[in-house]
């Protein structure tokens, strides 16, 4: 291993990663199509001479820079927090690749902050032209700012470059426009719309909650019904496209896992129910919205997005980083060396974690750092202790020594005969038996 990370009982790191990354990508979304929304309303009211119309604009404008501003700073902030912890080989590696790429995504994310404050808090002092024109500097940053991470979130689930070979160049552009760039790009741009449409139904919902039959309601209501429909068909289509462009193993990965597929049906089955609801809802009979049915819209496509998400970050396995970091932290390339001299071994210094020299606390501490970034111990998710019923000393120890050639969602063994004989007694102690 290259580094100590943070042990979490029962929910494992990368679920931490998931839940806190999930909420952000929610609150994320919303921050770009929002502002595109905002910069679109604010000059239709404008253009129209509709004062109320855009006075609503206005209020949304102050919820939805509390929720972006404030609450996605804060998991932003506490996504790199996380992942520094629990997964900082993973996280070096991806500073080192894309350095330019954040570099670039810092600039335009100031400019962002600065036109949101801009936009909100002079919304009535500056001219007309100006103040469209700083709401549209803000929508286009954002926009920016979610296709830089997009390549650099493509990258993590398939390197495979669309211009060159990233592996055999190291170059930035070849790493960030991967084959999974375009369908991803797309399909968040359209959770971005779709999100952000939805956000507004809630947010009028609630302010006309006791008045549901003023115009400026079904007014937003009518507005809202072409974003949703673009977001919610946008969103098919990139999924479609970043499935069909899967590389073979997660292909693979996909094609045997039971759970995936049926989040994947699940997500089209949510997203064809939702399409449905909009088509008689907003779009054919807005007059009949309220604040249930809106409520209602928003869990189900949060519910579709997160599914999806979830799929796509499960078929990445046994990769945290596509074909150069593996699920137990170490370098792809690096797993015969480490066979031979050690998992535990090349760790310096060995003074802040010195590793034990009694066989189970060193099989603890094996276990730890090889199988602990998916499995938990005893309880817990992908519990290591359950999945051992019923499998004797002799069977778990040829299980590990071949480790990914049954499920390909594992990383292959990368440590010494002595380690794994460690961890295989630590193994047995934790193996479930029945009472």
């Amino acid at each position: 291993m290259h580094y100590p990370w943070w042990y979490i009982p029962g929910i494992t790191a990368p679920m931490l990663i998931a839940f806190i990354a999930l909420v952000h990508v929610f609150v994320a979304h919303y921050a770009v199509g929002g502002g595109i929304l905002i910069a679109i309303e604010n000059q239709f009211a404008i253009k129209t001479k509709d004062k109320a119309y855009r006075d609503y604009w206005f209020k949304h404008a102050r919820f939805f820079v509390l929720l972006t501003v404030a609450f996605g700073a804060i998991t932003g902030v506490g996504i790199w927090w996380t992942i520094g912890l629990t997964s900082p080989l993973a996280t070096e590696a991806l500073i080192r690749t894309f350095v330019f790429g954040w570099a670039i995504e810092w600039v335009f994310f100031i400019v962002e902050i600065i036109a949101a404050f801009i936009m909100y808090y002079f919304w009535t002092k500056l001219p007309e032209k100006t103040h469209i024109i700083i709401a549209w500097i803000y929508g286009i940053c954002a926009w920016i700012s979610l296709v830089l991470i997009t390549g650099i979130t493509a990258f993590m689930l398939d390197s495979r470059g669309l211009f060159g070979n990233w592996a055999e160049t190291g170059n930035f552009w070849h790493a960030f426009f991967n084959v999974q760039f375009l369908p991803q790009m797309i399909a968040r741009t359209g959770g971005a719309i779709l999100l952000a449409a939805m956000y507004v139904f809630l947010h009028a919902a609630w302010v006309y909650r006791n008045d549901h039959s003023n115009p400026l309601f079904e007014k937003v209501v009518r507005r809202m019904a072409r974003p949703l429909l673009f977001g919610i068909i946008t969103i098919i289509i990139g999924v479609v496209w970043s499935f069909a462009v899967l590389s073979p193993t997660a292909l693979i990965i996909l094609e045997r896992s039971v759970f995936l597929n049926v989040l994947v049906a699940l997500f089209f089955g949510i997203s064809m129910f939702v399409t449905l609801l909009i088509i008689f809802g907003p779009v054919m009979n807005p007059k009949s919205i309220n604040l249930g049915f809106a409520v209602s819209l928003f869990v189900l496509s949060l519910t579709a997005l997160a599914t999806i998400e979830f799929a796509r970050e499960a078929v990445r396995k046994p990769w945290i980083v596509d074909q150069v970091i593996l699920g137990n932290q170490i370098y792809a390339d690096e797993v015969a060396e480490r066979q031979e001299k050690g998992f535990l071994q090349p760790f310096t210094p060995k003074d802040i974690i010195p590793i034990p020299t009694e066989k189970m606390e060193q099989g603890g501490m094996v276990f730890m750092y090889h199988c602990n970034n998916c499995h938990a111990v005893d309880r817990g998710m992908s519990a290591a202790g359950p999945l051992l019923y019923g499998k004797s000393k002799e069977r778990i120890t040829e299980s590990i020594r071949h480790l990914n050639s049954p499920t390909l969602s594992m990383p292959p063994w990368s440590g010494t005969e002595e380690e794994l004989d460690a961890l295989t007694e630590f193994l047995t102690s934790i193996r479930a038996e029945a009472q």
